[in-house]
């Protein structure tokens, strides 16, 4: 694994890889040709997506929720093609037919992965809710007057 993870350039690389696959499954493609590659690349989407799904999760510094929001939507536009394939929306379905039971399994890890990452994203939005909450105490202190010291 590289020692430094660039968040905004891969999740741009496959968003734009994910944009080609899909304008590729919706035209009129040569299967022998484009086949392999397709699934080639839709496996490598996922395994690249976990990985930064993990990344991300584990990471010990302050993470950018916008970084997570735009891995979020990559997942979503990763899911909505796979499921597009699944439910023969798209030209190329007729020839990844025999893929529909990887596709429903990668489809169905990636719903539970990107819930995990939803739940970070959350937690996230919590804490820097609660960094720029003034609590009770401190609204006491800030308004004491200065004769409430003395007692």
């Amino acid at each position: 694994m590289a020692s430094k993870i660039h968040y905004e350039e891969d999740i741009f690389l496959l968003k734009e890889m994910l944009r080609t696959l899909r304008r590729g499954c919706l035209i009129s493609i040569d299967s022998s040709i484009f086949l392999e590659y397709t699934v080639n690349q839709l496996l490598f989407i996922s395994k690249a997506l976990k990985e930064l799904y993990s990344t991300i999760s584990e990471a010990n510094y302050i993470k950018s929720p916008e970084q997570i929001r735009n891995l979020l939507r990559v997942s979503s536009g990763f899911r909505e093609l796979l499921n597009d394939l699944i439910n023969e929306r798209l030209k190329f379905s007729e020839f990844t037919r025999s893929y529909t039971e990887d596709f429903r399994t990668i489809e169905a890890e990636h719903i539970k992965e990107s819930a995990r990452i939803k739940e970070l994203l959350l937690s996230l939005s919590d804490e820097e809710e609660n960094e720029d909450l003034v609590s009770e105490e401190e609204f006491m202190f800030l308004f004491q007057d200065s004769g409430d010291e003395e007692e």
